[in-house]
């Protein structure tokens, strides 16, 4: 097990990104050869595909040019032969890369950082996961549209296609442990269904917090034979409850077993029991104290409009986002710790500009350098907390107007036709 300690001391004997020791080369032929990867020894090996991936994903443009470029600036600064500008061979490496090797690298980062935690940052000593959903949009291609399509309001060529994503974000160190990702619509693609893949990942006496939509049953149901209890806010009341046990800490209640779902099948819901002991607990959500705050990944790290054209790369670049988030994180959580506070305390996005921002002097400093580096880093980063603003309400809408546009109605190959420019000037 690796200590948070253990990889602060380490920090300063990195050669570029502060966080280089938690995904050292060692690390990542590790990965490959797991999965069977041969390669050629060539400019772009996965291994700099990697960190060029990564680098992509946390910077501002989020262009292969402009990473292509950070690549040649990195070489001709090192005095080694650089590249072209050409972004041909970048390209083609990223697709070379399994996606199940990102995959295995974020996981693996997160489960480092979730063995090392100190036990002060568990909940009673247990493990406490948030399932959370969402969705994010893509480039408009024909085989993005075809794995993943627009909703069906939409005229054809007018949406994006979109895709729905199912977490498991650790709540102590907000790390993202697994994703489950499908189509936007259609049968067996909703955040339950898609929570259901992500069951193998948990560990008996985990503990699983979420949001109303997973007040279930049989979810429920199947976790607790696993020996992982679920947290979720009530939804509606429940029918038939019988209460056995009262007390101040909420109500011991036997949750009766709804109807039979749609598309369940009678074998299937028989397996289920008639009762589920639960415990029911009534808190006031209005206070700060009581509300869970799960940062948005998507936001922060830009990954609600994806770039890539094929399925296959949007996965590969959703799980570049993932690991270079998971990365983030333990440079939070060894920044929370050596300031006594816990990584819930500090600002995702504040680390982020952070490291974005020291992580060139980091690189270009001499060895004798690099501790002085670290310890100022770590110290901007802890200095940037979750503000704490009791009763504040502010109305979800913007004052200030974006500027006016056209809304492209039409594909845009017809839209481009001489008998339609008109519309659009």
């Amino acid at each position: 097990m690796t200590t948070l300690q253990e990889v602060r001391a380490r920090f300063a004997r990195d050669q570029g990104l502060p966080f280089a020791d938690s995904l050292s080369e060692l690390c990542i032929l590790d990965a490959l050869q797991e999965y069977g990867v041969k390669y050629r020894d060539r400019l772009f090996s996965p291994v700099t595909t990697i960190w060029g991936f990564l680098s992509q994903v946390l910077s501002e443009d989020h262009s292969c040019r402009d990473t292509v470029s950070r690549i040649i600036a990195h070489r001709a600064a090192a005095g080694l032969k650089v590249c072209s500008p050409n972004t041909a061979s970048y390209c083609n490496a990223r697709a070379r890369l399994p996606t199940a090797v990102l995959r295995c690298l974020a996981k693996r980062t997160a489960q480092r950082l979730q063995d090392g935690l100190p036990e002060g940052w568990k909940w009673n000593g247990r493990n406490v996961y948030i399932a959370d959903g969402s969705h994010v949009s893509m480039p408009d291609t024909a085989q993005n549209q075809a794995s993943y399509p627009q909703p069906e309001v939409q005229r054809p060529g007018i949406g994006f296609p979109l895709a729905r994503l199912t977490v498991l974000l650790s709540l102590a160190t907000g790390a993202c442990h697994d994703l489950a990702m499908a189509p936007y619509a259609g049968k067996g693609t909703g955040e339950k269904t898609l929570v259901r893949q992500l069951y193998d990942m948990l560990k008996p006496g985990d503990v699983v917090l979420a949001d109303a939509l997973f007040d279930d049953y049989f979810i429920a149901w199947e976790l607790r034979q696993r020996g992982i209890e679920l947290v979720a806010r009530a939804q509606y009341e429940r029918v038939d409850t019988q209460t056995v046990q009262s007390g101040p800490d909420g109500d011991v209640i036997l949750w009766q077993r709804p109807n039979k779902p749609h598309g369940m099948k009678g074998e299937q819901y028989r397996t289920y029991p008639k009762t589920l002991r639960m415990r029911q607990v009534s808190v006031d959500a209005r206070g700060k104290d009581n509300r869970v705050e799960i940062r948005s990944i998507k936001a922060t790290m830009q990954m609600d409009v994806l770039r890539c054209k094929t399925p296959e790369m949007v996965r590969k670049e959703i799980w570049a986002h993932l690991l270079a988030y998971n990365l983030l994180r333990t440079v939070m959580a060894v920044a929370a710790a050596e300031s006594g506070i816990e990584p819930r305390q500090v600002s995702f996005k504040g680390a982020k500009q952070a490291v974005t921002a020291f992580a060139p002097k980091i690189e270009a400093a001499p060895s004798e350098e690099r501790a002085a580096l670290i310890d100022a880093l770590l110290r901007a980063i802890a200095y940037h907390r979750v503000g704490d603003r009791p009763g504040r309400w502010e109305p979800r809408a913007r004052k200030r107007r974006p500027k006016p546009g056209v809304r492209l109605m039409q594909p845009r190959a017809e839209a481009k036709l001489p008998q339609n420019r008109s519309k659009y000037y």
